[in-house]
């Protein structure tokens, strides 16, 4: 078995959880609490197995999505770990989101 590979999630990730988390909370916050706890314990899976969310290319070279409910984590594998780069909503227009580069 393959060792999990490190986990880093960047400040802009972090923000995108806790816009997620305030917008929820309006109506109920234990239901964005659960939702918040739901999309963290994907992060976990995608360690153990990197490759298993499809290649966004066409969006940023090397980016990869795992979708949760109607939530899309965007994701890079680096040589030193697991990097979540957004958490988005899945109905939002997120090409402008990312460098195709």
């Amino acid at each position: 078995m393959k060792r999990p590979l490190p986990l880093l999630i960047t400040e802009t990730a972090q923000n995108d959880l806790a816009d997620i988390w305030a917008f929820i909370a309006e109506d109920n916050h234990d239901a964005a609490s659960r939702l918040i706890h739901e999309i963290g314990e994907r992060f976990d899976p995608l360690c153990q197995n990197p490759e298993m969310g499809p290649k966004r290319d066409g969006l940023s070279p090397g980016l990869r999505v795992c979708i949760h409910r109607n939530y899309a984590i965007y994701y890079r594998i680096i040589p030193s770990g697991l990097v979540i780069l957004r958490v988005l909503h899945g109905a939002r227009d997120n090409t402008a989101q990312f460098d195709p580069k």
